[in-house]
């Protein structure tokens, strides 16, 4: 199930240095549920060449990268593998006859593996019991600090609740690291049910990379942050302190390593935060975005998709003429469109005085 390790314990093998000084091409690329293969294949042309390429067909780009890693020995990583379909497809960029190299690929379905055959080289991972599960939480919750003997009782019972999922555990603790009122952790221990959930049929995944910055720009067009000095630099601490807490994983970061370029949650946090959205007052259709406000502003060409609500963030919006009505929601701050054809943006949209990210494509 996700959150067991599978693909933390292929990252400490792929990252290995040892491991790694053994092969010509070592690449890396995340399959998902919902899988495309031409994009996983371009992704590991690219590791493995170094190269950009604009192509479509996939028969071509299975075939470039067979022809890149052929007489190479290579080690390829396919994460998060859902169908044996996928599997079929990706088979055909490696050359069967290289000596030596190696595809280690990590799926929840046995059938997979057994289709990809690996069944005699399949590693099953099992739950931690409950001694490991209280040592990761204790770790990942205190670090290097001493653990005071009131947060012991309500700790334990809080990583017993996590039912042996090291993810879970460490996601758990990453919310508690910087919390030390006995309540808070009450608190947690109350609700950590809420959230953990052990039925694959329940758990939705999210391996989807998100470039940071339209995550930060999302975030202070929703008005999370009210920062008034240095906006981008905060949004980027508060990004950092989530990572720091093991509520966000990295993906890209800049070649000097000082930026992150990407990111994505992992699926306990994606669920919890589906529930809380739930919860809330916010509403996703149709790839586009309504979200509350406390403002009193209603957009009359919307009535029919749904009892409005008024509008902070409009996404994703396909025009070949720019609407008007657009123009009225004082309250936006955050506008994306996709052109079609020549149109001119009115100057009437400085009207919109609380917009702070405006993306045209086209």
């Amino acid at each position: 199930m996700g959150g067991i390790g599978k693909t933390t314990l292929a990252n400490e093998v792929y990252n290995d240095a040892c491991i790694r000084s053994h092969f010509d091409v070592c690449a890396w690329a995340t399959v998902s549920q919902r899988h495309k293969v031409k994009e996983i294949l371009l992704s590991l042309l690219r590791a493995t060449k170094g190269d950009t390429f604009d192509m479509n067909d996939q028969v071509e780009l299975a075939d470039m990268l067979q022809k890149s890693l052929k007489g190479k020995r290579y080690l390829i990583v396919l994460d998060d593998m859902w169908k044996t379909e996928a599997w079929d497809a990706m088979r055909l960029g490696f050359p069967s006859e290289n000596k030596g190299s190696g595809i280690l690929l990590t799926t929840r379905n046995t059938k997979v593996a057994r289709d990809a055959g690996t069944e005699d080289l399949s590693l099953q991972m099992g739950f931690m019991d409950q001694d490991e599960s209280w040592n990761l939480f204790k770790s990942a919750a205190f670090s290097n600090e001493a653990l005071p003997s009131e947060f012991e009782t309500i700790g334990k019972q809080i990583a017993d609740e996590c039912h042996g999922l090291p993810l879970t555990i460490v996601v758990v603790a990453g919310l508690l690291k910087s919390k030390r009122a006995i309540e808070d952790w009450e608190s947690v221990a109350k609700d950590v049910k809420s959230f953990v959930t052990n039925d694959p049929n329940e758990r939705c995944s999210q391996d989807s990379e998100i470039p940071a910055k339209n995550l930060m720009r999302s975030w202070i067009a929703e008005g999370f942050l009210k920062l008034e000095n240095d906006l981008e630099g905060g949004v980027e601490k508060c990004l950092q302190d989530l990572i720091d807490r093991c509520l966000v994983l990295v993906c890209k970061r800049s070649l000097d390593e000082t930026k992150i370029r990407s990111c994505k949650v992992h699926d306990p946090i994606y669920d919890l935060c589906l529930r809380k959205i739930q919860r809330g007052n916010i509403f996703i259709m149709n790839d586009i975005v309504f979200s509350n406000s406390d403002a009193n502003h209603r957009c009359s060409e919307c009535q029919p998709l749904m009892q409005m609500q008024p509008f902070k963030r409009l996404r994703d919006v396909e025009i070949d003429n720019f609407p008007v009505q657009i123009l009225s929601l004082i309250w936006l701050r955050y506008l994306s469109l996709s052109i079609y054809g020549g149109l001119g943006i009115p100057p009437e949209i400085c009207r919109l005085w609380n917009l702070h990210t405006f993306i045209v494509e086209g």
